[in-house]
């Protein structure tokens, strides 16, 4: 296995936009800069989070390059490469590569919805195409495909494959998955609000949403579900499932840019096909972060 050490918060980074939209690349890199000042102990360019299905190769690889220098070696950088056609996965992964980064994010081909035979060529097919360590990213009700923990365990008999991002949200399935390859692989969940229920499990991180919005409250409540002080998770915990409730008051991409706003962190809206929250929605957000009192807590942590 090739060795890392990614474990903790792993956080993936929104992409801000101008408003006439391009990147804006200064935004991003302070960005960037906060999530590591606030707690990350990785960071991830050009996932989900950060609209990589809206962008083009050339600004993401740009990207590869901002994030790699902000980091300068504080933090391991992780490269989401994820793509429908396996040509441009592939250019993305020598990017990642000769930008400097240190292992790259892949989710099965996107739309294409391979069977798990299809997956695991794939896979194969990208992990030798570089020596960079790769994180397989399970992600069944975007992609419609579910990486199985029996597909996992396979796959990670390929050495450069160290970690897995597994957002199926479901914790039976992490259950297993964590029998399975626990000391094999680094299996990171896709949600903070799981990081309570799937530590005890061997779970090692999360690859975080919410931490590049809300200070060091994430950090705060890692570390104290990690450590077992109940007292500190407990009075954490309302304000980061709040947060994700903004995210779910829209389509999830956009919410996380209209909380981040909401909470005086502007990063632009979302690129089309995704639109900016409406009035009422922005509203909704606005109670949902009042209510659990999220902005003083973020304060306070500050």
């Amino acid at each position: 296995m090739t060795k890392t050490n990614w474990h903790g918060i792993h956080s993936v980074l929104v992409t801000p936009f101008l408003p006439q939209g391009p990147v804006d690349f200064p935004r991003f890199e302070a960005l960037a800069e906060a999530n590591i000042a606030n707690g990350a102990d990785g960071l991830i360019v050009c996932g989900s989070t950060g609209e990589f299905y809206a962008m083009s190769v050339a600004e993401r690889v740009k990207l590869f390059e901002a994030t790699v220098k902000v980091a300068n070696g504080r933090v391991p950088v992780i490269a989401g490469v994820s793509d429908l056609q396996t040509d441009v996965v592939l250019e993305l992964t020598r990017a990642a590569e000769t930008t400097g980064c240190d292992g790259i994010l892949a989710l099965p081909p996107i739309y294409a919805k391979p069977d798990l035979r299809e997956a695991e060529h794939f896979y194969r097919r990208i992990c030798a195409a570089s020596g960079l360590p790769v994180m397989l990213y399970n992600s069944p009700v975007r992609i419609g495909v579910n990486i199985t923990p029996d597909l996992v365990a396979r796959l990670a008999e390929i050495p450069n494959v160290v970690a897995i991002k597994d957002s199926s949200g479901d914790i039976q399935q992490v259950s297993e998955l964590c029998q399975k390859v626990k000391g094999e692989l680094a299996v990171f969940v896709g949600y903070e609000t799981m990081i309570r229920s799937s530590l005890p499990l061997g779970v090692v991180g999360v690859v975080a949403m919410a931490h590049q919005l809300s200070g060091g409250l994430v950090r705060a409540y890692f570390d104290a579900c990690a450590s077992g002080d109940a007292v500190t998770a407990d009075r954490l915990e309302p304000a980061l499932f709040a947060i994700y409730r903004c995210f779910k008051s829209g389509s999830f991409y956009a919410g996380i840019k209209a909380a981040m706003n909401a909470l005086g962190q502007p990063v632009g809206i979302p690129r089309e096909p995704l639109l900016p929250f409406t009035d009422a929605q922005q509203a909704s957000v606005a109670k949902i972060l009042a209510d659990a009192d999220v902005a003083a807590i973020i304060n306070t942590l500050a």
